[in-house]
């Protein structure tokens, strides 16, 4: 999904009055089967494998990147 994507997304949601989101990064096994069967959504970042820190870092910057997009303001310095 493209960064306005999310953006949309965010806002469907914050719209439908949904205002909390959780974000579980897997390890390097992936998640349990009923961690993927519990979630109401999936957001990959690719097929290749990250450390947990650079996706935490990607994660950030994506919903940085999303709000900034919400708020239609520049994102790129």
């Amino acid at each position: 999904m493209s960064s306005e994507q999310l953006s949309a997304r965010f806002d469907s949601l914050a719209l439908g009055g949904q205002s909390d989101i959780t974000f579980i990064i897997g390890g390097a096994f992936g998640l349990s089967a009923e961690v993927v069967a519990a979630a109401k959504e999936r957001l990959s970042f690719s097929k290749m494998t990250f450390t947990h820190q650079m996706i935490r870092l990607l994660l950030v910057e994506q919903v940085y990147r999303a709000f900034k997009i919400s708020r239609g303001e520049p994102y790129h310095w």
